[in-house]
């Protein structure tokens, strides 16, 4: 090439390169401005110290363990009858035996007072033969340092009687079999004659010392109370038969205390 084809080119060629300088000058411009291309990172908003602290302390309680307390059922025991007769408590019943409902005897030799409340200073009803059978009615109470029972003899005498004095049994559950009983015989009742091994009771065609004579009979026979009493001579009498219904007539039930007919309970 010669020289003056050089000189041609050199312009030519600067001015080739112009339009690419603007073009780089426009593209360079806005990152000078801007920066770079690079996505900026999402600024994240500053708490308060207050609202930080209780950001903190509730992060902190949810890592911790609780102590809430967690339920264990346990299995149930089934319980034979057997088991349960062997590790059952016995339960001891106030004032002994005796039950509400069920019969007594009087078992203090010298009789029972029986009295209209359980107090020594309750008004006296009656006095209870030894022996004789009570109906249970109330109680156990205690009072003056007696177990009281309510009680009622099947003749109309109502009222309380101690069942002892701590040594010895003055109402007892312990019946029995049908006894003679000290007090008075009433209509319907079987009553066993309780002379004297020696002595003999006579039966009377009427109610009277005067009366003719029936029978004697020997101590321990038992009749059957049809009526009475009659009072004849001092005596309290009793209409009686005996079981085959070949003895009937009237007796005196007793003297002085002493009784010749008893009631069997």
């Amino acid at each position: 090439m010669n020289q003056s084809d050089s000189s041609i080119t050199k312009p030519n060629r600067r001015a080739g390169l112009m339009p690419l300088l603007a073009f780089s000058l426009l593209w360079i411009g806005p990152i000078v401005a801007c920066g770079s291309f690079q996505p900026r990172p999402t600024p994240v908003p500053t708490l308060p110290p207050a609202a930080a602290t209780a950001n903190a302390e509730a992060e902190r309680a949810l890592a911790l363990p609780t102590n809430t307390p967690v339920l264990i059922i346990e299995p149930t025991a089934t319980f034979t009858p057997d088991a349960l007769q062997a590790t059952a408590t016995p339960v001891p019943v106030v004032g002994g035996l005796l039950t509400v409902g069920q019969p007594a005897r009087v078992a203090v030799p010298g009789g029972l007072n029986i009295r209209q409340a359980p107090s020594t200073a309750g008004v006296l009803v009656t006095r209870l033969g030894f022996g004789q059978r009570l109906s249970v009615l109330e109680g156990p109470t205690s009072a003056d340092g007696y177990i009281w029972w309510k009680v009622d003899d099947g003749q109309g005498n109502v009222g309380w009687g101690a069942q002892g004095d701590g040594t010895d049994q003055w109402l007892s559950a312990q019946v029995g079999e049908a006894q003679p009983v000290n007090r008075s015989p009433r209509v319907g009742d079987r009553v066993r004659v309780t002379m004297e091994a020696s002595q003999l009771l006579t039966i009377r065609t009427v109610p009277g010392t005067n009366a003719a004579v029936v029978k004697e009979v020997n101590n321990g026979s038992e009749f059957t109370v049809l009526a009475g009493p009659q009072s004849a001579n001092g005596y309290f009498w009793f209409q009686i038969r005996s079981d085959d219904g070949v003895t009937e007539g009237w007796a005196a039930d007793g003297t002085d205390g002493t009784r010749w007919l008893s009631p069997l309970e």
